[in-house]
């Protein structure tokens, strides 16, 4: 029988760090990977069919990955037959198989359709980082030439695009979280920084058969930026649901913080 766990958060967040450490832990996350660029040297780990599947469900809503608010995808019946074959396809050829695309943190309640065992992994950020990270990726691609230049653009001519875009994402991840709590891990990738042993907690939550990696054997410091000063707002009024989806992210990885020590607390005793 096979079991999958999805690795979703926002973009710039961890993610791409832990589906490496994932990758080599034993997890099969794809056929084709996107190839890796200077924002992500290492590579992005993110399966070109899934992400073209996410893309296609965008594009469908008139809308492009710079999801800004709440979400409701229209999902014709040629992409559920699309996501369908997905999952039955790698069902059938791998024990334990997932994938990771910042995208999937509006279409989690699809997949969780589809598969209805499937374990989640989130994984979140401190905004201020994450819409600093963004800024200096877009500002370089601007630079470069590379990819649709209104895109990049947005987010100087909407100043507070980025955050608004992390708020989106997490709350829908939030909002998922809430709905199937015992699928759902939630760490921080200040914690991943910091060593925390996640294939060991995955394992002690699931039991999920992958190998223990060492955090430490793929992260990178060089590869991550943070914002010196604190995060630009032009609205105020997003503050206060900032820094709610904040604290009930600190909250949920404090818990699983909690889990793994207990664990460990009951195994000496």
């Amino acid at each position: 029988m096979s079991r999958q766990l999805i690795i979703a958060g926002f973009h710039r967040s961890g993610t791409s760090l832990t589906a490496q450490l994932l990758h080599r832990a034993g997890l099969f996350l794809g056929y084709e990977m996107l190839e890796a660029n200077p924002s992500n040297p290492y590579g992005h780990f993110e399966d070109r069919e899934v992400v073209d599947l996410h893309q296609q469900i965008l594009g469908d809503n008139d809308l492009t990955w710079q999801v800004a608010g709440p979400l409701l995808p229209v999902v014709g019946e040629a992409r559920w037959r699309w996501l369908r074959e997905i999952a039955e396809r790698r069902n059938a050829e791998h024990r334990l198989w997932g994938f990771k695309d910042p995208r999937v943190c509006h279409f989690l309640g699809l997949w969780k359709y589809v598969l209805p065992d499937a374990k989640v992994l989130v994984v979140y950020r401190h905004f201020a980082d994450s819409t600093y990270s963004l800024a200096r990726r877009h500002a370089q691609n601007l630079f470069d030439g590379e990819g649709p230049a209104e895109l990049h653009r947005r987010f100087w001519s909407e100043p507070d695009l980025a955050l608004r875009m992390w708020l989106a994402g997490n709350e829908a991840l939030l909002a998922f979280a809430r709905t199937h709590p015992q699928d759902t891990m939630v760490v921080s990738m200040r914690m991943l920084q910091d060593g925390f042993p996640l294939i060991r907690a995955l394992e002690r939550r699931w039991g999920l058969g992958l190998s223990d990696v060492p955090v430490g054997e793929v992260f990178d410091t060089g590869a991550t930026t943070s914002r010196s000063g604190r995060q630009p707002v032009s609205d105020r009024g997003l503050i206060g649901r900032v820094r709610a989806v904040w604290r009930e992210l600190e909250a949920l990885s404090r818990r699983t913080e909690a889990m793994l020590l207990g664990e460990m607390r009951d195994a000496r005793r």
